[in-house]
């Protein structure tokens, strides 16, 4: 019996360590209430200690059809505008704007809507190299024009094994 134990024990590890590719999150956020205020940036920091390494940058955001604002005439914009910042303890930074679409020309949602909600994983950066063992601290700022961007329940900012 106890080999039998040790056996699928043995199966069960290696099986999950066939799977090369990890998700690990940098910034997590649930927003009370839905809603991400204008200057409310989003902060996390990412550990690299055998550099050089490549990963995949994406943001899965959550969202309710009350986005992006409470008022009519705002629905059909499905704009998702946000800037992302990254910088190093040398203070070398690279800044990015950005402006995903959630909704189509029409208005209508870009994803199926599953217990009330539209979840997006949205590509960032591909094959991102990070040369130098380092902290990096990312920073995510909201970009959308008006106050408060509404109908976001969560957002994360996650690294994906590139191999």
């Amino acid at each position: 019996m106890r080999y039998i134990f040790n056996l699928i024990l043995l199966s069960l590890i290696l099986f999950s360590s066939c799977n090369n590719k990890q998700d690990n999150i940098i910034i997590h956020k649930e927003f009370p209430n839905e809603e991400w205020q204008r200057f409310e940036y989003l902060k996390g920091d990412m550990a690299i200690t055998k550099a050089p390494v490549t990963y995949d940058l994406a943001i899965e955001v959550v969202v309710s059809d009350k986005y992006p604002n409470e008022y009519i005439n705002h629905q059909k914009d499905g704009s998702f505008p946000l800037n992302i910042t990254i910088s190093n303890s040398d203070g070398i930074y690279r800044t990015k704007d950005y402006k995903f679409m959630l909704k189509d020309t029409e208005g209508y949602w870009n994803a199926e809507k599953k217990d009330g909600y539209y979840t997006f994983v949205l590509p960032v950066a591909n094959e991102m190299t990070l040369t130098d063992n380092d902290t990096y601290r990312f920073q995510i700022e909201n970009k959308y024009p008006k106050d408060p961007l509404c109908g976001i329940k969560s957002l994360k900012l996650k690294y994906i094994d590139a191999k």
